[in-house]
């Protein structure tokens, strides 16, 4: 006969694998080795002991029922779900809108660090519609990678980092360095001066970091063929942030040539608040694996993609 210690034991450990970890009945069973009946009988004694209180919250709308579901699964501080537009260019304006007046609407300074891509263009796009600031605030605004050639805003770093600090009042650092290098040597003399590790200094100490996941294959290619060869395609890579990429159980994919100058996974995760923000055409697989992978305390994402997100199983 088991000791009331041990039952007691039991019951938390097979509350825990399916309240916890999202086990099913059924791995439950395997796992302790007892049938699946059994494990139904164990989740309701522990309901019945107390160990399990289900609490349900009435959502004012369906948005804010994913957000809840969302923030549960991912252990997240704060969910913004953006209802859809009629179409994908209103959609992710919507979300880019809502993220600036998350970020910056009562904002009182702070090192601020943005990375690159679509959404942060649209985030600029919409700040150059509000005024500038009044007056200036305590902080820094900087750039988290680099800089490259091409027309798209969104990827000219010192050109978002100045727009950010216009309209919050916040001073800009700038990064007047590209992104990737012919060669690891160039790279490793580029981290070595003096401008640079100042600014990487401040990577590891920032109260906020805003960062775009997007897709692989994704816009622009980042000359992946060079950094990486065919380890993305091998290694089943699901998403990029920054210049960062990862598959979908949130494991870096190692480039074979590490020719890029930006903040570190590490550095996005020791953040005092990183926000991760989504566009409507984002692959949930890309949403999942960057949150196995980068602790962000904030996701914002489109209704749409939150319940593709809450669907997806991998």
């Amino acid at each position: 006969m088991r000791s009331p210690d041990k039952k007691l034991e039991r019951l938390v450990t097979c509350a825990r694998m399916y309240y916890e970890q999202n086990m099913t009945q059924n791995e439950i069973a395997k796992a302790l080795g007892v049938s699946r009946p059994l494990v139904s009988v164990l989740l309701s004694e522990a309901r019945q002991k107390g160990i399990v209180t289900i609490t349900i919250h009435a959502a004012g709308s369906v948005e804010e029922l994913a957000a809840a579901q969302l923030k549960q699964r991912f252990s997240l501080r704060q969910v913004l779900v953006v209802p859809d537009g009629k179409s994908a260019e209103e959609t992710n304006n919507a979300v880019a809108a809502a993220v600036w007046d998350l970020c910056f609407a009562r904002c009182t300074g702070g090192s601020v660090g943005l990375g690159w891509g679509s959404m942060l263009g649209r985030m600029a796009d919409y700040a150059d519609t509000l005024p500038d600031a009044k007056a200036p605030l305590p902080g820094r605004i900087l750039p988290l990678i680099g800089g490259i050639g091409g027309s798209y805003r969104g990827y000219h770093t010192n050109e978002l980092a100045r727009v950010f600090s216009s309209k919050t009042g916040m001073p800009a650092d700038y990064l007047y360095l590209p992104a990737f290098f012919d060669s690891e040597a160039e790279a490793r003399f580029a981290r070595g001066l003096d401008s640079t590790k100042a600014i990487e200094s401040k990577w590891a100490d920032m109260d906020l970091a805003i960062v775009n996941i997007s897709n692989y294959l994704s816009y622009p290619d980042l000359g992946v063929e060079y950094r990486f060869g065919s380890r993305l395609a091998q290694n089943g890579a699901a998403g990029r942030v920054l210049a960062h990429y990862y598959d979908r159980k949130g494991r870096i994919i190692e480039p074979a040539v590490d020719n890029g100058l930006q903040a570190s996974i590490a550095q996005l995760s020791s953040a005092k608040s990183t926000v991760a923000v989504c566009s409507t055409l984002l692959r949930p697989e890309a949403v999942v694996g960057f949150l196995r992978l980068v602790a962000a305390q904030t996701l914002c994402l489109p209704h749409s993609l939150a319940e593709r997100v809450l669907s997806f199983e991998g």
